[in-house]
């Protein structure tokens, strides 16, 4: 990781306790591990629905920390964007585990693309600006753009036409198991945790969340349905 990249994050104290559990269900696959004072103490990435694999791999990665979930300094989490169901039954299951404790746990919430920005500046050196984009719905993306500019950038909602005002060079993590596919020059991103347990730049983007919910850039609306009387 360059820690000359987003060069103000390193300036900010945060203080995030350990171990830590982290869960992940934003993409196609579930990422749990217990985060360390230098690193990743169990990592799993179970393959199966979403619920399951959740618990599976929270059992695996305290079984192989040799920890509880009382024993535990607190909860990390992803709150998206993502996929919807995912980061949903993730959210629940953090306030469901820490209603359990005798005391609560404090919860830290951090978003795929910052994540996922972080993974292209550990594998890409020198290649801004570009732009990262994820799964919203057809002919729109979530996106940000990174530039020289030093600040952190929004994550925004992009549409089909608005394309030609983003960086040529594109990322796309996918997200949803029926993705609406990439924009167009973007390069398929795997969306792996393993290589940030020890970056101080991942752990910089932590913020600490009173409960586990989450982060959408659009709302989901329903129509209400009013029964009629068949003429």
């Amino acid at each position: 990781m360059r820690k000359d990249a987003f060069p103000e994050v390193f300036g900010m104290e945060i203080q995030v306790p350990r171990p830590l559990l982290i869960t992940d269900c934003s993409t196609l696959g579930v990422q749990a591990g217990i985060l360390g004072s230098n690193g990743w103490l169990a990592f799993a990435r179970p393959e199966g629905e979403v619920a399951s694999a959740l618990f599976a791999a929270v059992k695996s990665v305290l079984q192989e920390a040799d920890l509880t979930l009382s024993s535990l300094a607190g909860f990390g989490y992803c709150e998206g964007p993502g996929s919807t169901l995912g980061i949903r039954i993730n959210a629940m299951a953090i306030r469901t585990w820490n209603s359990l404790q005798n005391d609560s746990k404090p919860c830290f919430a951090y978003k795929s693309l910052e994540a996922a920005m972080l993974m292209v500046e550990a594998r890409e050196t020198n290649q801004n600006p570009y732009a990262l984009f994820s799964d919203l719905r057809k002919d729109c993306w979530n996106g940000i753009r990174i530039d020289n500019d030093s600040t952190i950038p929004p994550i925004e909602v992009v549409e089909k036409r608005s394309l030609n005002n983003w960086p040529a060079t594109r990322w796309f993590l996918r997200q949803r198991l029926y993705s609406p596919g990439p924009p167009p020059e973007a390069e398929a991103l795997e969306y792996d945790l393993v290589g940030l347990g020890d970056s101080e730049a991942f752990i910089s983007r932590f913020r600490e969340v009173q409960k586990a919910g989450v982060f959408q850039t659009t709302i989901t609306e329903y129509k209400k349905w009013v029964p009629q009387r068949h003429q």
